[in-house]
């Protein structure tokens, strides 16, 4: 890629190569015989979406010496795999918008959502397999055994937030340690690092250099989902493109959450234990209101949005130290943007 193609942030790289990747998506979704499940298997595949994973799968082939080229394959994957898991979601956190139109199962009704989710599932597979032919030899290996075990550590960690959203978990007895357990599973791995690495490994690059994307990204990972969280509380439907308070109603246990029940008074405290404590969904407006207005009144949400710039600071530090053998250009500029990007953001 010539260095004057590079644009001058992590936004602008996403939408640079945001067509390009779809379209090779689209090469590979299989024609199915009914029309109507098409349309489920395709409902957000066609919505698009962010794009930020599969840009940093091409982000980490060039910070590391490939192509974008042979980086679209990888990038294609990952980019299934948000849509296929984001189906899913919906239906577990009972969120009934996704990209600013109504969700899948809203639209399909669950059990014909669930069967196309499986569908982008599966398509997902057999492109990584693809991919993993392309790249050929021991790279291949190496490329698919990573997609696996971020699918593997995904899944593990849906299961420790759903495990943690229980309505029986009591909001006094979660610690910071199963926290971080949890977004780090099911979204730092998934969203930031893991899909540097396969473009790291596109690059060809060996085992000691994906320890350092961990290293590195590890903490703007986290830092994704404490965004992600605060995103819940603040934004809009119309901006987020998704219903709001969706934590609350679930009973997500957050980092804002903890905050709020170190600070709270016994009276509040009290009140929101019944809240969360009441089933996923059922929660009404005035009380996710209530929720979100003390959580805004206690610092809850400052408080996040303070540890989600210290987890930025380290990443980029540690980027500096991690990548001294890397020339200054402007790609490794644009990484340390890719980096900062995943705490500053609107949706």
């Amino acid at each position: 890629m010539d260095a004057k193609d590079i644009p001058e942030n992590f936004k602008e790289f996403t939408a640079q190569h945001k067509e390009k990747v779809y379209s090779k998506i689209l090469e590979n979704i299989p024609n199915l015989e009914l029309k109507e499940y098409m349309d489920i298997v395709r409902v957000y595949i066609d919505r698009k979406g962010q794009y930020r994973r599969p840009a940093y799968v091409l982000l980490g082939s060039l910070l590391y010496g490939g192509t974008v080229e042979e980086a679209l394959f990888p990038a294609a994957v990952q980019q299934l795999t948000e849509d296929y898991f984001l189906i899913h979601d919906d239906i577990m956190d009972k969120n009934d918008v996704r990209r600013g139109a109504p969700a899948a199962h809203i639209l399909y009704g669950i059990e014909k959502a669930i069967l196309g989710g499986d569908t982008v599932h599966a398509i997902s597979w057999h492109l990584a397999f693809k991919a993993s032919n392309m790249l050929g030899g021991s790279r291949g290996k190496r490329y698919l055994d990573k997609f696996a075990d971020i699918m593997f550590t995904t899944h593990n960690g849906q299961y420790y937030d759903l495990t943690l959203g229980s309505p029986s978990k009591d909001i006094s007895n979660f610690t910071l340690e199963e926290y971080y357990q949890s977004i780090h599973a099911k979204s730092a791995y998934y969203s930031i690092y893991g899909p540097l690495q396969c473009g790291a490994i596109v690059a060809n690059q060996p085992d000691e250099v994906l320890e350092a994307i961990k290293e590195y990204a590890a903490p703007a990972g986290l830092a994704f989902q404490i965004k992600d969280d605060i995103l819940d509380c603040t934004s809009t439907k119309k901006v987020l493109g998704k219903s709001i308070g969706t934590d609350i109603q679930s009973s997500t246990k957050t980092l804002i959450l903890w905050h709020a029940v170190q600070n709270a008074s016994p009276s509040v405290l009290n009140k929101m234990r019944s809240i969360y404590s009441k089933p996923s969904g059922s929660k009404s407006e005035e009380e996710v209101k209530w929720v979100i207005d003390k959580f805004n009144e206690l610092g809850s949400i400052a408080y996040a949005e303070s540890e989600a710039k210290r987890l930025i600071n380290e990443s980029i530090s540690k980027f500096d130290k991690l990548t001294e053998a890397i020339p200054e250009s402007n790609i490794k500029r644009l990484a340390r943007d890719a980096l900062g990007a995943a705490a500053i953001r609107e949706k």
